[in-house]
């Protein structure tokens, strides 16, 4: 049976209109795509030289998420991934260029002053380019975000110098000065050798001192340091070392008898206010001879009258227990200044004369030979002037009177035999008219 057909239009669909719209949702949707994915465009920077590549391959993750998402654009999982991309993107290519900036800042500073820095030796201009160049991995340029390229400043390490120690002590001496006076006015310097050692290592048991002492000496002696300097905190993390420990303990003995020969060519040998009183004292009684000296005209005007004796110490070197050198006083007495005029001996010149332990004496300057080394470091015998004392002779004492036309004689006979009686005569001689000192000192068994 034929089937029937209802009379009428058919319609057809608009393909020409549904492809419209289906290409128009595309188009939207890349405008939509477009414009979200513009957000993750490559940035620009002055990277060095070998962190480019690392900066270009993390870029190209970036790159590669975005072409994956393009494909589907609605797809939330590959959206996160092109953000985990850029993340890790932007973390590389920021590091590089905070990398580049620093280094353009180090090498400015140094053109601008190379002096403050420290390179270790090395050649500035190899370490700058070694940092430009070498080739990092995203890994690596991400490690150095903490802990940039950078010069050391050159290590500054203040030391002070044994002489310097040795003045920082003598204000603290001078006001135990008198407990090391001894009765003659002289300094005892042996007390005060001990002294400077106790106080030495005293002021050590702080160990900024100790290591003070340490590095100047291992720095003199070129065991510590670098041209005599301590550039580095690595010069000195060697002293800290259980190997340094004997080398350390002995450059701290070194020091410390440095600083204690300074101290002792600082401190006087006799104290001044014992110094003066003796002086005084001595011109004192002086005076008390003059006045019973029947002094003529003529011996006024000679030159050598009215000379004030000075206190006067003999000494005599030796060598003690530990090998040190040192002096020991052996006799005291008075002399009188005459280098103004010395008179001629038959050794040299005598220059002072008076008494030491109650006799005569006198120092002259004498010629004495010894060995040198001449311009050419060839050993030569040559005459050098010294001062030396000694008892004087009977020829001595007439040379000393017909110089002075008897004076010396008068000298002589008024100066106290020893320092130890000049201040115990002083307390007892009564002020009065007629005194005879002679007779007094006579009498008291001190002449």
């Amino acid at each position: 049976m034929a089937k029937l057909i209802p009379s009428g239009v058919i319609q057809l669909p608009n393909f020409a209109e549904l492809q419209y719209n289906l290409n128009e949702r595309e188009r939207q949707k890349q405008l939509q795509f477009d414009e979200w994915s513009s957000q993750f465009a490559k940035k620009s920077g002055r990277y060095l030289d070998g962190d480019i590549e690392a900066v270009q391959i993390s870029y190209g993750g970036v790159e590669k998420a975005l072409k994956d998402l393009a494909r589907d654009p609605d797809n939330v999982d590959l959206r996160r991934k092109v953000r985990e991309a850029n993340a890790g993107y932007n973390e590389v290519a920021g590091t590089a260029q905070f990398l580049a900036d620093n280094y353009r800042q180090q090498w400015s500073a140094w053109n601008t002053d190379p002096d403050k820095f420290d390179l270790g030796g090395r050649n500035a201009l190899e370490l700058f380019d070694a940092e430009r160049t070498t080739k990092r991995d995203a890994n690596q340029i991400m490690s150095l975000a903490s802990n940039p390229f950078t010069l050391m400043p050159k290590y500054k390490y203040d030391m002070r110098s044994p002489d310097q120690i040795a003045k920082e002590m003598i204000p603290t001496f001078d006001r135990l000065k008198k407990d090391f006076v001894k009765q003659d006015g002289t300094i005892d310097q042996d007390k005060a050798e001990a002294w400077a050692r106790e106080y030495l290592m005293a002021n050590q048991s702080d160990p900024n001192e100790l290591k003070n002492a340490i590095v100047f000496e291992g720095v003199s002696q070129g065991k510590i340091g670098r041209n005599g300097q301590i550039t580095s905190r690595a010069d000195l993390d060697i002293i800290n070392t259980d190997q340094f420990a004997p080398i350390a303990e002995g450059l701290g003995i070194n020091f410390n008898d440095k600083t204690v020969r300074s101290f002792m060519s600082l401190i006087p040998e006799r104290d001044v206010s014992a110094y003066e009183k003796g002086v005084i004292d001595q011109k004192i009684a002086l005076e008390y001879a003059k006045l019973n000296q029947d002094a003529t005209e003529n011996q006024r005007k000679n030159k050598y009258f009215g000379i004030d004796p000075a206190p006067y110490v003999e000494k005599v070197s030796y060598i003690d227990k530990d090998g040190v050198k040192k002096q020991r006083e052996i006799a005291s007495g008075f002399m009188v200044p005459i280098d103004f005029a010395p008179i001629a001996s038959a050794g040299g010149k005598i220059v002072r004369f008076g008494k030491i332990n109650g006799e005569p004496y006198v120092i002259e300057i004498v010629n004495e030979k010894q060995m040198v080394k001449n311009t050419e470091d060839k050993v030569v015998e040559i005459n050098v002037p010294v001062e030396k004392g000694r008892k004087a002779k009977e020829s001595d004492l007439s040379l000393l009177r017909k110089a002075t036309d008897g004076l010396s004689d008068e000298y002589i006979k008024i100066l106290p035999s020893s320092q130890r009686t000049a201040a115990t005569f002083q307390k007892a001689v009564p002020s009065q008219q007629g005194f005879s000192l002679e007779s007094y000192l006579k009498e008291n068994g001190l002449q």
